[in-house]
């Protein structure tokens, strides 16, 4: 009326102009009303979620709402939650004080005075979506916790669990937030107990059943010994035919283009994690726990950082270990000699023969920027390697000829193609230069310098000639006992010098192996929203998440 009196007023409409009017129902009255405003402009979202709970108020089912506008039942049910926002936070709203994705992220409470005090103890830049979010369910688990993903949301809601559902989620597997914590712990030990059972009747001393198993709760354990058995004729044929396999798919990754073979990329991982899982099982049958570990050996049950169930087997307590040791050395008589050690398996490399040489590359690089800036550790690793070279370390001549001391450098450079831009390389290129502009270029010159430079210039000199020699590049990965305790003399942190990068590591490796970088790196939520990625745009995203992590893969880590 308004209106319409406001263009009689200005002349546009004689007092006896023709209104049609519509006679509805009084139930059919909102829902009327409602679409004749939307039909001329759209309605402002307060007004539209307040018109929704109008006409559900009335008594119309919320299959009717979405029937009569022609909407998902979920739209109407989402329209719902919003009207139901606090009428402090929707007056922010109409006066674009706050978003709707903001609004969506409070409704995750009914709680009024939660929602306001969510918004209001905020600063602005703590008030995105995701933050909101988050302040609400700090005490819930949430969707993509393992625990939550092992037991299952129809479990968890049949035990008589409570979600704090999510309607704006667009996860139709994750509905909600677990907000007994205590409940899921327990119906998750209660599934691990039961498929303890199984392994329980291998046969072993023992078996636990954890939530998780972290890497500080590795270290409480030992692998046991074990003892290699030589494959049948039928399973060395087809373990040659798994190598060749898997060589000649990672040729193929190789010749491909990470972003326009994305796809392709995908499908020859996939092959090659299936042909690596049935030469690891095979693998698996050709070792026997040495017998000396059998009275101690047990296994761990657990939930991975995936949510899937795990069994970690041939464990020893690092306590019995202990035990067992000092056992043995108050028992054995002097003079007397135990069982040989069972040779140490060399461990299957995680990586391809390409990327392996890329990172040991990286390595060796380090190592020498390192030990050039360590010089009293330098002329031991001199000395070191000249003891070895001459035999005086096992007490035996090396022949009736003159020393010879060799000093061969690698060039690390041909390795991958960031190693001549890497800190180490320049760094030692720096040390190098020094070096060349320093000396003399010709021999007897050369030897002269030598005789007259005081000991801390010779000892800076032998640190950077000693340091060019040191190589650790590896085509297959092995243990370098001799590479590692150089480095920790050093201390050695691999972390100052690489970071994990497309061009470095991502690119190179599964995406699997990404997505467990990034769980390992970041935390289980950082890595949950790359599952359904290409690998190109996980490979992004993941470097993104691990810049400043000072995440390293197993072969760049330090080892004991």
């Amino acid at each position: 009326m308004e209106a319409l009196n406001l263009l009689f007023t200005q002349g546009k409409i004689d007092a006896d102009f023709p209104v049609r009017c519509l006679e509805v129902s009084q139930e059919d009255a909102v829902s009327v009303s409602l679409a004749e405003n939307c039909g001329r402009e759209p309605l402002h979202g307060s007004d539209l979620f307040d018109s929704f709970q109008a006409m559900f108020e009335q008594g119309k089912t919320v299959s009717q709402i979405a029937d009569a506008w022609g909407i998902s039942p979920l739209t109407v049910e989402r329209r719902l939650k919003l009207a139901k926002v606090s009428p402090k936070l929707m007056a922010l709203y109409w006066d674009e004080k706050i978003e709707l994705e903001q609004l969506m992220a409070l409704t995750l409470t009914e709680d009024h005075q939660l929602q306001e005090s969510a918004w209001e103890n905020s600063s602005p830049w703590e008030r995105p979506a995701h933050n909101l979010r988050r302040k609400l369910t700090e005490r819930d688990v949430p969707p993509n916790n393992p625990l939550a993903q092992f037991v299952g949301f129809a479990a968890y809601e049949a035990a008589g669990g409570n979600i704090r559902r999510d309607l704006f989620s667009d996860d139709e597997n994750s509905p909600g937030y677990m907000t007994e914590p205590a409940l899921l712990e327990k119906l998750a030990l209660d599934r691990l107990e039961r498929e303890a059972e199984a392994v329980r009747a291998e046969g072993w001393r023992w078996v636990e059943v954890r939530t998780s198993l972290s890497y500080t709760d590795r270290q409480a354990f030992d692998h046991c010994r074990t003892l290699d058995v030589d494959p049948s004729e039928e399973q060395q044929q087809r373990l040659d035919a798994i190598e060749a396999l898997v060589s000649e798919l990672e040729g193929q990754i190789d010749d491909l283009d990470p972003e326009a073979d994305s796809a392709a990329i995908d499908a020859l991982e996939a092959q090659q994690q299936q042909a690596e899982a049935e030469r690891e099982a095979i693998e698996q049958t050709l070792q026997q726990i040495d017998p000396r570990d059998l009275p101690l050996a047990g296994a761990v049950v657990y939930v991975d950082q995936r949510g899937e169930l795990a069994v970690l087997r041939g464990l020893v307590h690092a306590e019995d270990r202990k035990a067992q040791a000092a056992q043995r050395g108050a028992a054995a008589a002097p003079g007397t000699t135990g069982t040989a050690p069972a040779p140490a398996k060399v461990p299957k490399a995680d990586y391809s023969e390409k990327l392996l040489r890329q990172l040991t590359a990286h390595r060796t690089a380090a190592l020498r920027a390192t030990v050039a800036d360590s010089p009293a550790v330098a002329l031991r690793v001199l000395a070191y390697q000249l003891a070895v070279q001459t035999g005086l370390s096992s007490r035996c001549g090396s022949g009736d000829r003159p020393v010879e001391i060799r000093a061969d450098t690698a060039d690390v450079r041909k390795e991958g193609a960031d190693l001549a831009e890497c800190k180490a390389q320049q760094a030692m290129e720096a040390h190098c230069e020094r070096w060349g502009n320093l000396l003399p270029g010709d021999q007897q010159s050369l030897l002269a310098w030598v005789l007259k430079a005081d000991d801390s210039q010779i000892l800076d000199l032998l640190a950077v000639c000693t340091a060019s020699t040191l190589n650790t590049v590896q085509g297959r990965e092995a243990p370098q006992p001799i590479a590692a305790a150089i480095a920790a003399a050093v201390d050695l942190d691999m972390a100052d010098w690489w970071e994990p990068t497309a061009e470095s590591y991502l690119l190179s490796v599964p995406k699997a192996k990404v997505i467990d970088a990034v769980r390992e790196g970041a935390g289980a939520e950082a890595a949950a929203d790359l599952e359904g990625l290409k690998k190109p745009e996980a490979v992004a995203l993941a470097q993104q998440r691990l810049q400043g992590t000072r995440w390293l893969p197993p072969v760049l880590r330090a080892k004991n």
